[in-house]
């Protein structure tokens, strides 16, 4: 019997989190009151995770990857793997709220859902209860795509799902062709998703009646330290722009600003943030307008459309 949800969770050495994480999500899911399956994708953890997970909740689907390849790639391989219609995403540093998932899932309920590819939920910070992530936009200012926060205290429309805490349809996630390689080992990936969703005219709704709380000991950050992480995430975010921007005036603006920006942060004698993080990218170019070229989405909603000015 086909489950009408799955739980998807990709973790990498998350010993110390990933019972916390389960059990809030089954006893959510439970709450919800219909058939689900919950599958953990492994990335090649080097602890005691697989070991934690098989005594522990024997009644879930590890899959385990033989290489690390990194959240994006965990993630697709668990959606190829789970046979129900909508899938919940969940990192494994997040402890869910009982109501975590019926809030996620009520939106697909709705006579007016077929359009609707996600739902996105409310992650606050484990310790101090100060906001994780929030309902999320973008502006286009100086060339650059910008994130933009708000704390919406009822539901509404977003244009970026959080991959670490959402509920998203499957056959449209595998339709828009998944999380991209690129973004490895991680961050942007689900905006870059999303924000193709959206062009194809996909609706997204921001939940934050679906709470979630966030442990803040993400692996990626053991590794790489804050530095690694700023740079990383600002190469994606260049990522993002060269494989998503259509719009030719602002595709013209990003280039011809960009010298002035990166010469800008030279001469202010600022932490060169967005230097370090083109200097990651650059390298890729080609390697990102041959992605850009293959996708060739026919895009129904425009760039200014989308963001903001």
């Amino acid at each position: 019997m086909t489950s009408h949800f799955s739980i998807i969770i990709p973790n990498w050495n998350g010993e110390d989190l990933i019972v916390r994480c389960v059990s809030s999500l089954l006893l959510s899911a439970r709450t919800y009151g219909k058939d689900f399956e919950c599958i953990v994708v492994d990335d090649a953890s080097t602890d005691n995770s697989c070991e934690i997970l098989k005594k522990t909740f024997p009644e879930i689907r590890l899959i385990r990857n033989e290489q690390n390849r990194g959240f994006g790639y965990s993630v697709n391989r668990g959606m190829e793997a789970s046979g129900a219609p909508i899938a919940i995403l969940a990192n494994n540093d997040i402890v869910a709220r009982e109501d975590f998932i019926p809030s996620l899932l009520k939106p697909f309920e709705g006579k007016d859902s077929e359009r609707l590819f996600g739902v996105s939920a409310k992650t606050v910070n484990w310790t101090d209860g100060a906001p994780n992530h929030l309902n999320m936009t973008a502006h286009f200012a100086k060339g650059l795509v910008n994130l933009d926060y708000e704390d919406s205290q009822v539901a509404c429309s977003t244009l970026f799902l959080q991959g670490g805490a959402c509920a998203l349809r499957r056959d449209a996630f595998l339709e828009l062709g998944a999380f991209s390689p690129l973004y490895h080992p991680g961050y942007w990936e689900d905006y870059d998703l999303s924000y193709r969703a959206a062009k194809m005219g996909y609706r997204m709704i921001y939940e934050p009646r679906a709470l979630a709380y966030h442990l803040g000991k993400g692996s990626l950050l053991k590794v790489l330290g804050k530095e690694g992480i700023s740079g990383l995430t600002i190469r994606n975010q260049f990522y993002f722009t060269w494989l998503n921007i259509t719009d030719g005036w602002l595709l013209a603006g990003h280039f011809l600003l960009l010298p002035f920006h990166l010469l800008g942060e030279m001469i202010s004698g600022k932490p060169l943030k967005l230097t370090r993080g083109f200097l990651k990218a650059a390298p890729h170019f080609s390697r990102v307008l041959k992605e850009r070229k293959r996708r060739r989405i026919k895009a129904s909603v425009s760039d200014r459309t989308l963001l903001k000015f």
